[in-house]
């Protein structure tokens, strides 16, 4: 049965280290998107697209520090470990399970779909954000059933308020032993417009109403 993944303690340290640069990444993100983003300006693309680098970067970051403390420990890294956005990641379970541990958010939003791609076994899925801490948070489960008939199925998750926390994905395999479930894992963000106009502080916005919220690019 899939469950909510431990985040280990070394991690979590990694994470406390560069809580600070999230918090002045997030002020910086919030400035951008509420002069540039919201009102749709010419130069609005560009800049989202510089704030998606600038998470990777951040999160990267953040993940080769861990590599550096964890690879001396015997702790599992390098393929186990997403940053958001992440396009596709593929895999396949054939009497296992697996687990990834994303990053800690630089976004408001946490979008993961889990697709089947082939095989005959099916998977329970479990998706999970915790605090810098490592604490519980949310918890979101589904399952793709078993059989050729679930090859191109999805099971979506979308976790809110996810600014700072980690997100954890276990997929544990079901079926007959020598049935395989192959899959992708991607993985999405987006900024709250709310959030980010808070974070900007209460300069008065001059633009008319018609913002939308972008999603980022994967």
């Amino acid at each position: 049965m899939a469950s909510c993944q431990s985040v280990t303690s070394s991690l979590i340290k990694v994470a406390g280290d560069y809580l600070d640069k999230y918090q002045d990444f997030r002020k910086e993100a919030a400035k951008v998107f509420v002069d540039t983003i919201i009102p749709g300006t010419g130069a609005s693309q560009e800049q989202l697209e510089k704030l998606i680098d600038g998470a990777i970067d951040l999160q990267t970051d953040l993940l080769k520090s861990y590599g550096k403390i964890a690879g001396g420990s015997g702790a599992q890294i390098g393929a186990r470990d997403l940053v958001i956005p992440t396009k596709k990641v593929t895999g396949t379970l054939i009497v296992t399970e697996r687990t990834f541990f994303v990053a800690p958010s630089p976004f408001d939003k946490v979008i993961v779909t889990i697709k089947k791609t082939d095989g005959k076994a099916g998977a329970d899925i479990c998706v999970c954000a915790k605090y810098a801490s490592g604490e519980y948070f949310n918890k979101k489960e589904k399952s793709i059933d078993k059989g050729s008939d679930s090859d191109g199925d999805e099971a979506r998750f979308v976790l809110a308020d996810m600014a700072e926390k980690f997100t954890t994905i276990h997929l544990v395999h079901k079926g007959f032993p020598t049935d395989k479930f192959e899959y992708t894992v991607k993985v999405e963000g987006e900024f709250n417009e709310e959030k980010m106009k808070k974070l900007a502080g209460p300069t008065p916005i001059k633009h008319g109403s018609g913002a939308i919220r972008p999603a980022t690019k994967v």
